[in-house]
């Protein structure tokens, strides 16, 4: 179980998880597009600007972010 200690094993799963939730997101507001709701379009392209591993910020704001990010869109509605 030496693997669970590699840090650079940790740090690729880490950037492939960011890619693919960057994915998800751009997706998710190409969808909405069809909808009525302009915010909730801006609020996933947001979303996808904080994630995005080009992003230049750091991974522990990143994770602030989006934290704080997803409790404002469970308070607005927007993951029903």
């Amino acid at each position: 179980m030496r693997y669970l200690d590699d840090v650079k094993l940790w740090d690729k799963i880490e950037a492939v998880v960011e890619w693919l939730i960057f994915a998800c997101l751009v997706i998710a507001a190409i969808i909405k597009l069809g909808s009525q709701d302009i915010y909730q379009v801006m609020f996933y392209i947001v979303l996808a600007a904080i994630i995005a591993p080009f992003s230049g910020l750091g991974r522990m704001l990143k994770r602030y972010l989006i934290g704080g990010m997803f409790f404002l869109g469970l308070v607005a509605g927007y993951f029903r």
